[in-house]
């Protein structure tokens, strides 16, 4: 196993981190989506000053926003490894390859702007329609509140790196932490983007 340290210089922003909670919403959602995972975030890379922040949408988070220096129910932005040393279970991470271009980290900053503060999406029915692809799987896009894998979609989606909804992709909210992880690899990015394997820097 990797710890953080042996992969934080190489973390850049759009790289992927999993998340495996113990509690029982974690185990259901695990069984449910049949992944490994239950909760997905994304990185963003600070260069001055040089950190690493963890982009997510949680419902609790030990670690306090980075911005607003509180502990927030939803969207949110921590220090990373401020994160994962507080979690209480799994944490891997996967490494995006792309070339990162203005435009698309523009485009992830108007969203972050958009969304900024927003709830966690707590309505059990909208996860549980996320995970399930069968006739009723199918849930309109709303993004006044946000699970975990639907922020980092609709994230994806503003940098280019995940077709969107009105082009022919699928809402944001019909995406899972499976479809960011090494088992839902089915999930194809644009621009010649690509995840890397999944490196566990924590074991819970």
């Amino acid at each position: 196993m990797a710890t953080y340290e042996d992969v934080r210089e190489q973390l850049d922003t759009g790289d992927i981190v999993l998340f495996a909670g113990k509690g029982l919403i974690s185990m259901g959602l695990r069984i449910g989506s049949l992944c490994s995972w239950s909760h997905v975030a994304m990185v963003v890379r600070v260069k001055e000053p040089d950190v690493a922040l963890l982009y997510q949408s949680t419902p609790v988070c030990k670690a306090k926003d980075f911005f607003d220096g509180i502990l927030k129910n939803g969207v949110q932005v921590n220090v990373l490894s401020e994160a994962v040393n507080g979690y209480n279970g799994r944490v891997a991470v996967r490494h995006l390859t792309v070339k990162r271009t203005p435009a698309m980290l523009n485009g992830l900053s108007r969203f972050r702007q958009e969304v900024k503060n927003r709830p966690y999406e707590d309505h059990i029915v909208q996860m549980v329609k996320a995970v399930w692809d069968g006739p009723l799987g199918h849930v309109e896009e709303d993004l006044s509140s946000l699970f975990c894998s639907e922020l980092v979609a609709e994230a994806y989606q503003r940098m280019g790196l995940l077709p969107a909804s009105e082009d022919g992709g699928k809402p944001a909210t019909e995406y899972t932490p499976k479809n960011f992880s090494a088992e839902g690899d089915k999930t194809e990015l644009l621009l010649g983007a690509r995840l890397g394997e999944e490196i566990v820097i924590r074991e819970g």
